[in-house]
Order: C-alpha cells, then sequence, then structure tokens
C-alpha cells in the first residue's frame, strides 16, 4: 500500500494555516467557556432568588437574604467587568471580586439554614455547592493568568 502526500504538507504555508486553524479553534473554545460561566453566574443569581421566595420571613433571614441576593448578583457582573478589563491587573481585579462575591454567597446561604423545607433544603445545599464551586474555579482562574504572566516574564 502506498500513500501520497500533498504537495503542501510540510510546507510553510501548510504549517502557518495549521497553526492559524488551531489559533482560530483556541479563541472559539476561549469565547465558549466565557459564555458558559456568564451564562452560570447568572444562573446562580436566578436560582437564589427563587430560593429566597421560599425562605421564611424572619428578622434575621430577611437580612441576610437582602445579603445574598446582593453578592450573587454581584458575581456575574464582576466577571463581566473583568472579561472587558483593559489591562492584566484589572481582569484579576475583577476576577478576585468574582471570588469574593462567591464567598460571600456561600457565607450567606450557610447561615440561612433554619426552618427550611425538605425541597428548601436541597436548593439551599445545591446553591452553596454551586458557590463554593464558582469561588475555585475563580481561583482557578486567577492562579493561571498569575502563572501565564510569570512565564511570559521568563521568556521575554
Amino acid at each position: 500500500m502506498s500513500t501520497t502526500k500533498s504537495s503542501t504538507t510540510g510546507s510553510p504555508a501548510a504549517s502557518a494555516a495549521e497553526e492559524k486553524t488551531a489559533s482560530g479553534e483556541a479563541k472559539a473554545d476561549t469565547a465558549a467557556r466565557k459564555a458558559e460561566l456568564r451564562d452560570r453566574t447568572a444562573h446562580f443569581a436566578r436560582d437564589t432568588r427563587a430560593f429566597i421566595r421560599k425562605t421564611p420571613r424572619t428578622i434575621a433571614s430577611l437580612s441576610d437574604s437582602r445579603n445574598l441576593v446582593r453578592a450573587s448578583g454581584a458575581i456575574g457582573a464582576w466577571y463581566i467587568d473583568a472579561d472587558e478589563a483593559g489591562s492584566r491587573e484589572e481582569f484579576l481585579r475583577g476576577i478576585g471580586s468574582c471570588r469574593r462575591e462567591a464567598r460571600r454567597s456561600a457565607h450567606w446561604l450557610s447561615l440561612l439554614d433554619g426552618d427550611l423545607d425538605e425541597r428548601s433544603e436541597k436548593l439551599r445545599s445545591a446553591l452553596l455547592s454551586e458557590a463554593v464551586e464558582l469561588e475555585r474555579i475563580f481561583g482557578a482562574i486567577i492562579g493561571k493568568t498569575i502563572a501565564n504572566a510569570r512565564a511570559k516574564q521568563k521568556t521575554a
């Protein structure tokens, strides 16, 4: 069995085309991940609001609920700001704020655990898990961004 190579295989033009395709795929993958995270933060804020509507109204829960609503919505707002940042420093500041608001959301969710029915408790538990997961995701983004910046400095 014989194989034939195309005339462009191994040529600089083919390598440049392959690199351009790989670069385009990487950009599309990054854009998809950004959109997914933006949707995930919005979904978290909407689910949090649905949970708040089901919680019993007590003096303590009213204050905690207000703070939870603010923190859950701020995650997505800060992510939008970070995504549109003009510099690495602005990006890191915005992602750091996302992580902080996710941590605050987890805090307020942990305080809203009294007098919940079984369904509301399951939702609270799922939201708490999501808040912790978002905190980890934003922490990983910070770590990777800093590592990439250091690697870029070493090669420069």
